[in-house]
Order: structure tokens, then C-alpha cells, then sequence
């Protein structure tokens, strides 16, 4: 029978290994006892030979050296290992005891112990009595902002899932920003009719953008050129979408919008002193129809993204009611994809989107519904909407480190662009910025973050609730509210 013997030195030997029969693994340990009066003795069939040590080294790194006292060099350090009773072995199980003795729940900082109040509080269905405290929900021009959320799932069912047929669910919220903007929304869904993965969801909402922004149309836009305005909405959809396996959704629907555009009230010039008439749906708002189609694939984890993908294609036709001056059709896609690494606490996450637009002739697309860039949700680095156009292409890329149980730090870079015509669709004449950010998170979701962007117009700094990937669900609502 082989036996093996390891000496190793990270500085001088990575790896050393000698191969001994039994009689020279006995010779040597005869040598080691000769010398430094050490009892040692092989222990029969046992793949394992135990050496009695003094109880001032038993269990820590000794030098071979000090134990041969001679020149022998087999790599500068060797462990040692007992296990008599009353050795080593013994130690070790009577520290295990004393910790099992001593053993007290770790008390939370006042930021860890928030963090479990609202990761708890999420995963309870229906939050508090129904209700759920959430941010976000307004356009990055909004600044801070809270909602209310009253859910109900599974309404006359006592124990409701995922999988509960005919299961209807109802959700309203109310929403405020410190900059003026509000929103109400209703929503409700029939899940799973007749036992199939068919569901159904209707919306109805109202918002008020209290500071919206035009620097005029395409990418040579100007900061000067800023003019502010106010924005209502009025929307309601409803949509039938089929969900089978899990992660696979097709649908479609149809949604009303009736838009007003108002003055602003920040110090910027009125949008009725800038090209008035000339700008499509500057002067008259149109009322919209919409018929929609989409389809997506989402195999993202739940919560906190960290792996997986999302790749969705939605197809819609907006048809003018009211004016019937601008009638166009929409197409948005998006991809999403995660990359993880070292035990899923590093991530490299990407998204692409491009949103196209197109019209028959005589129609234009009112300048309120057009693409736009920047802002905290795609060009980090640029004022919110900072650039409009009939189109749009945008690029993301994330580094994300987790450096504490409730926090990422993240690396980034973001770069697109918008344009009129179709052939301008090229990764030329991009807008790009860079920067760092923190993420605050709970195992459901980003609840908060901060991003420090740099970009050809300045430094940018923006402190908001979701993820800086977050896009408007494709069938949740038809027409969404919260854009």
C-alpha cells in the first residue's frame, strides 16, 4: 500500500508530494520522534498517521525544519495533523461545545434591520392590510417620489397562487413627487380562465407630468434651446395574453389615450414660444386608439436580476381619433442579459433597445409620444429627455459587485442615440457616458440606487427606487401611464 506525505510552502514550493511505502513512512516517523522527542507511532490500517504534539503547536502550521533540526528542505512549512483522544481532535471538539454553549442571535445595525422590514414586508401578499410603500413609478424628471400600492390577490379565495384558476386579482395605487407630478391607477386581472394560461388585465389611470422638457428634435439638439411643459394623461387597456411554460408570453390588445399639454411650471421658456405650429402636436393633442401585439421571453430569476435574460418584441398601431393627423405604427425591442460569476456575487449585465417608428404620408408622430434619451433609465450622463426623435437605438452595460449582503457597487457605461430616418440605424454619432453607482437591495428587488455619471454635457447625479434596467411591462398595460 502507497502512502503520501505533503510538504508545501506558498513561497517556495507550491506543490510538493512524496510517495512512500509503509516501511520508510515508519523509518521517518521513528526519525521524527529520535530527534525531537516526539511520540509517534503508525495506527494499523489507518490511512493516517497521528503524531503527538506539544499543546503550544497542536493544530498550527510547524516548520519541517523544526522538527528534523536539519538542512532537510521538502518546502519550508508542514501541518501536522492528531487524532488521539486528548489531542488536537479533543481541542477542537471542546471549543465546538463551548460555542454551541454561547451561541446568541447577531444584532442587526439599524440599515440591515430596514432592509429585512421591507424585504419582509413585500413577501407578505398584500403587504400591510394590502398595502405596500414603493417609490418610483414617474418619469426621471420627477425627482423623489412615493406611492401607495392597495393589492388584493385572489379575491374570494383564501389561499391563492400562481397556479389558482379564474383567480382575480385588483390593484390601485396613488403616487406624489416633490416636483409637482401625481398619478392614480387601477388595475385588475382574470388569471388563469377556465384553468387554462390564458389571463386577461385592464388598466385605467391618470397622470400629470408637471415638468417635462424639449431641446428641440435629433441628436444636434441644443442645451440652450430648453423649454418646459406640462403633460395629463388619460389612459385605459385591456389585454389577453397566453403565458406557457412560465417564462414565454404572446398577446395583445387595445388601449385609449387622450394626451393635454400644458405650461410648465419650472424657469424654463414655454413650449408655445418655440416653433409654434411647426412642431407636431404642439398646438392639438391627439386622441389615440392603439392596437397591440407582443411577445417575450423572460427567464430572468425573480427579484434581484443576477442571471438569466429577457428578450421582447411589441408591435403597435396608433390611430388618431380626434384629428386624424397622426396615425403611425410602433415597433420596441428590447434584450436583456446576465452574466454571473464567483458564486453569483459578481454580475455583468447588458441591454440593447430600439424603438422604431413609421408613417403613411401626411401623418407625422406627435412630438410627446417620439423616443427620447437620457435621463436615470438609459443615458445616465444627460439631462432627462434630453434627446427626441421618431427613433432610437440604446446600449447598457453593467459591472455589479456585491460589497455588502445589501448592497452592489456598480461600474457602467451607456451610450445611443436618436435619428428621423431609418438608414441612420448605425453605431455612429453615438451619445455615450460612464460612472459609478450603488445599489441598496433586498432579495426581491433594487429598492434604491445611486448613479454619478459623467457625460459630454457635465456630471450627472441621480438617487432613485428600481433598477436602472427597469421598462415599461409589455402586457401588463396597453398603454402605459408610468413611461
Amino acid at each position: 500500500m502507497i502512502r503520501r506525505l505533503h510538504f508545501a510552502d506558498p513561497q517556495w514550493l507550491p506543490s510538493a508530494r512524496l510517495k512512500f511505502a509503509r516501511p520508510a513512512i515508519v523509518s521517518l516517523l521513528a526519525l521524527f520522534a529520535s530527534v525531537t522527542g516526539l511520540n509517534a507511532e503508525p495506527l494499523g490500517t489507518a490511512r493516517e498517521f497521528a503524531i503527538a504534539l506539544p499543546p503550544r503547536v497542536a493544530g498550527f502550521p510547524l516548520k519541517v525544519d523544526d522538527l528534523l533540526r536539519s538542512n532537510v528542505v521538502f518546502g519550508k512549512r508542514a501541518f501536522l495533523q492528531q487524532t488521539e483522544n486528548g489531542s488536537t481532535a479533543g481541542q477542537w471538539r471542546t471549543a465546538r461545545q463551548a460555542k454551541r454553549t454561547n451561541l446568541a442571535v447577531p444584532e442587526k445595525t439599524d440599515v440591515e434591520a430596514g432592509v429585512v422590514w421591507i424585504d419582509t414586508t413585500r413577501r407578505r401578499r398584500g403587504g400591510w392590510h394590502g398595502f405596500v410603500p414603493a417609490g418610483g413609478g414617474f418619469p426621471s424628471g420627477a425627482g423623489p417620489s412615493f406611492r401607495i400600492i392597495w393589492n388584493k390577490e385572489g379575491i374570494g379565495v383564501r389561499y391563492p397562487d400562481e397556479l389558482t384558476p379564474n383567480r382575480v386579482d385588483l390593484q390601485g395605487s396613488v403616487g406624489l413627487s416633490l416636483r409637482g407630478y401625481y398619478l392614480g391607477l387601477f388595475e385588475g386581472g382574470w388569471q388563469r380562465i377556465g384553468g387554462t394560461p390564458v389571463h386577461m388585465n385592464f388598466h385605467v389611470g391618470y397622470q400629470h407630468n408637471a415638468n417635462e422638457s424639449f431641446y428641440g428634435l435629433g441628436k444636434e439638439s441644443a442645451l440652450e434651446d430648453r423649454a418646459g411643459f406640462s403633460e395629463t394623461m388619460r389612459t385605459g387597456g385591456v389585454v389577453l395574453l397566453w403565458q406557457s411554460p412560465s417564462w414565454f408570453y404572446v398577446g395583445g390588445g387595445i388601449g385609449y389615450r387622450d394626451t393635454k399639454l400644458g405650461e410648465g411650471n419650472n424657469a424654463y421658456r414655454s413650449l408655445r414660444d418655440v416653433n409654434l405650429g411647426q412642431l407636431p402636436g404642439d398646438v392639438e393633442q391627439a386622441e389615440h386608439i392603439a392596437y397591440d401585439g407582443f411577445a417575450q421571453v423572460d427567464w430572468r430569476n425573480k427579484g434581484y436580476h443576477y442571471r438569466g435574460g429577457l428578450y421582447a418584441i411589441r408591435w403597435s398601431d396608433w390611430r388618431d381619433r380626434k384629428l386624424g393627423a397622426f396615425n403611425f405604427k410602433k415597433l420596441d425591442i428590447e434584450v436583456q442579459q446576465y452574466l454571473p460569476f464567483l458564486m453569483n456575487k459578481r454580475v455583468i449585465a447588458f441591454r440593447a433597445r430600439a424603438i422604431l417608428t413609421d408613417t403613411e404620408p401626411g401623418q407625422e408622430v406627435p412630438f410627446y409620444l417620439m423616443p427620447t434619451l437620457g435621463g436615470t433609465r438609459d443615458l445616465r450622463g444627460f439631462n432627462h429627455d434630453r434627446f427626441r426623435d421618431r427613433n432610437m437605438i440604446l446600449l447598457n452595460v453593467e459591472y455589479r459587485t456585491e460589497i455588502w449582503a445589501a448592497m452592489d457597487l456598480a461600474l457602467f457605461v451607456d451610450t445611443g442615440k436618436v435619428f428621423r430616418e431609418h438608414s441612420d440605424i448605425n453605431l455612429m454619432d453615438l451619445s455615450t457616458d460612464y460612472g459609478i453607482g450603488l445599489r441598496l437591495k433586498s432579495t426581491l428587488a433594487t429598492f434604491l440606487r445611486a448613479d454619478f455619471a459623467f457625460g459630454d454635457e457635465g456630471f450627472h447625479t441621480a438617487i432613485r427606487a428600481g433598477s436602472s434596467f427597469d421598462s415599461p411591462s409589455l402586457f401588463g398595460r396597453l398603454l402605459q401611464v408610468m413611461q
